[in-house]
Formats: structure tokens, sequence, C-alpha cells
């Protein structure tokens, strides 16, 4: 073992650890940011921020995550040269121009029905998606270089940025707009970091094995399909007759439940790029023996959080949000099992991203959709919350056996 690479190994620790704080200080300042707006605003004045919240998060995650991930990985692969992520630049500006573009129609198209008819809200998504393509980019390069540490700081400070106008906003009863344009201002802060300059960082040089168009393809398809089951909840509640109080309850129960989801993508960061080096060195016994951990762990953890969110955690959104935000004890059972189980399939899914194997991947979150979807279908059930908590929690487990035992038992 060479002094470069005890030094590295010891940069490594010590950003992981930075990574995790981070995420915590983001966790909490998403929780604190949606209890100012949501107590700020009530049920019905909150729906719009609930919906913008939405879209950012399923736009980012089914089309800007992935080309994160894609940048992490050309750069492992390329021992951190950039030229890498150059040469490959027309498909990333593509993806990241139609996620832009994707998210303001959708806002355009709805501004009636979850906007009431206020065209701010389009620019406010305008501005949200150009920020957080810029921010995907950046996360890329430091991720793929292996500067986790800055990666953990540039989480702490979008999130606690958030929180200060958040506080802004409702010390001065700017309106709801005014959260709105938070969320856009946040993510700039990544800036500050410098995640584009040259970085010292040099690794082995690996093939990337698959084609870009087709790897990239593929994972769009998978992460939209993992993105509908998980975080098209809210929408889909509205869609099939729910009022304007419950998508505020779906979505502020969901977003509480989720968020170990939604922070894990910040430690898939720091997983991504081991585990593309152990697919590129082809350590694949150890690929498997990690999706074996992941599945067990996966389930163990889906039942317990069943359990708890059954027990505690309709009174937990009650005392954060207001009892009128509360969801009965049965949708937080099933966000609680949803949520266990989403949280193991998330590191599940980075070994196929790792060895290329989106296809793959597409195809186990595609019939967890499915799955998913039949559920919401066939549940007998007139209320729409609950209707669509079956749904998120029989994909979200689905997606885990598939996937899991897609890697484990080496069928990938």
């Amino acid at each position: 073992m060479t002094d470069n690479t005890i030094d590295r190994s010891a940069a490594d620790r010590r950003g992981t650890i930075v990574i995790i704080v981070g995420t915590a200080v983001s966790a909490m300042s998403v929780l604190v940011y949606e209890a100012i707006a949501g107590r700020s605003l009530g049920a019905e004045g909150f729906a719009p921020i609930g919906v913008l919240w939405t879209i950012g998060f399923m736009v980012f995650t089914v089309l800007m995550l992935p080309v994160e991930q894609f940048i992490t990985r050309l750069l492992v692969l390329a021992g951190g040269a950039a030229g890498a992520v150059a040469a490959r630049s027309r498909l990333i500006v593509l993806v990241l121009g139609g996620a832009v573009v994707v998210g303001v129609a959708f806002a355009w198209l709805s501004v009636d029905q979850f906007f009431a008819g206020n065209p701010t809200w389009v620019w406010i998504v305008l501005t949200i998606m150009i920020t957080r393509a810029a921010l995907a980019s950046a996360r890329g390069f430091l991720a793929g270089r292996r500067r986790f540490a800055a990666y953990g700081a540039a989480v702490a400070m979008e999130g606690l940025t958030l929180v200060v106008l958040a506080a802004g906003a409702a010390l001065a009863d700017l309106g709801a707009t005014s959260y709105g344009w938070a969320m856009a201002v946040a993510p700039l802060t990544v800036f500050v970091l410098r995640p584009f300059r040259p970085a010292a960082w040099s690794g082995p040089v690996h093939s990337e094995g698959v084609s870009a168009s087709a790897f990239l393809g593929w994972l769009l398809v998978a992460t939209a399909s993992a993105q509908l089951v998980l975080a098209g909840g809210p929408i889909v509640v509205g869609l099939i007759g729910g009022s304007s109080a419950a998508v505020s309850v779906f979505f502020v129960t969901f977003t509480l439940f989720r968020g170990p989801i939604t922070s894990a993508y910040n430690l898939v960061a720091r997983v991504l790029p081991d585990f593309t080096a152990m697919a590129a060195q082809g350590r694949t016994a150890e690929l498997h023996r990690w999706a074996w951990r992941l599945l067990t762990g996966g389930l163990a953890l889906a039942a317990l959080s069943a359990a708890a969110a059954g027990i505690l955690g309709a009174d937990i959104v009650g005392a954060i949000y207001g009892s009128e935000f509360t969801p009965t004890s049965l949708v937080a059972a099933l966000g609680g099992a949803g949520v266990g189980a989403g949280l193991a399939v998330l590191f599940v899914q980075q070994i196929y991203v790792a060895a290329g194997s989106t296809r793959s991947l597409a195809a186990g979150w595609l019939a967890a959709l499915a799955i998913a979807a039949g559920a919401i279908a066939f549940t007998a059930a007139s209320d729409p919350v609950l209707r669509v908590a079956v749904g998120f929690a029989a994909g979200e487990i689905a997606a885990l056996l598939i996937l899991g035992l897609g890697v484990a038992l080496g069928r990938r």
C-alpha cells in the first residue's frame, strides 16, 4: 500500500463523516423548512409548496440525479480526468436541458390545478430546474473526484440556506411564493466550494464497458419508475379524487417518513465510487455479498419501520405539522414499511449502476411500478390517501425483492 493510497483512504474516511453530518443537517433543515411553511400557510395554503417540492424532487431524481451518477462513474473510471466528462457533454446537456423543459412544462400545464393560476410559480419552477441542474453536475464532479468532504459540506449548506430563507419569509409574511424562491436559490451555494476546479486525485483508468447513451437512457427509465413509486404519491392522490387537504396530508407524511431515503441520496455518492471500482476490477463476489446484506437487512428494516410508524408516526406528524395534517395509523404503518424497503433498495441499485447494468435495473423498477399501480387500483378503500399508501409500500417491497435477488443470485 503506497503513502498516496493511505492518505486517500484517510481523506475518504474524513469525507464520509462529513457526508453523514451534512446529510443529518440537510434532513433536519428540510424538516424545519416544511414545518415553518406548513404552520405559516396552513394545509390549503401549503398545497402549492407540496406540489412544487414534488415536481422539483421528481425531476431532480429522475433526470438530474442520473446525470450526477453518470458523471461520478465517468470520473471514477477515468481516474478523475475531466476530459471523460467533456467527451459526453452533449449527452449531459441534452438530458439536463430536457429536465428543465419537463419541469417547466408540467408547471405551466398544471398552473390552474395546482397553483391557483398564478404564473409566478412557473418562473419559480424554471429557476429551480436551472439551479438544480447545475447542482447535479457540481455534485457529480465532487463525488467522482472523491471530494467527499466538499460534497457533504455542499449538502449541509443548501439545507441551512433553505431554512434561513424560509424563516425570513415567515417573519416578513411574504406569502407562499417566497418559500418557492427559497428552494430556487439554495442550490447555488455549492459554487462556494469550486466543484469544477482541477483535482489532485488520480486513480486507475478503466473502460466504461457500456455505451454511454444506453447506460444513461436505461438509468433514466429506472429512476423514472422508481420515483413514481417513491415520490409521485401526492399527485396521484389528487388525480384519483383527493382534496387539496388530502394532498397536503399525504405530502407531509410521506416526505417526513422518506427523509432517510432522501438523505441517503447523499450517501450514495460515497458508495457508488467504491462499487464502481469493485465492478471494474471484477470483484463480483463482494458485490453479491453486499446484495444479500442489503436484501435481508432491508426486509427486517421494513418490518420494524412499519411497526414503529404504525404506533408513533401519526402522532409525530401531528406534533410537527399540526392536527389537520395527521394521517391514520394504517397509512403511517404502510409508509414506514415502504421507506424501510426503499432505503435498502436505493443502495442495491447502485450495484447495477456501478456495473453498467442499467437495463436490468430498469426492468426491475418497471415491474415494481406495475405492482404499485395494481395495488392502488385494486385496494378496496375509498380513501385516496390509503390507496396510494398501499401502492407505495407494495412497490418498494417488490423492488427490493426483485433487484436484491437479481444481484444476490448473480442474475443481473
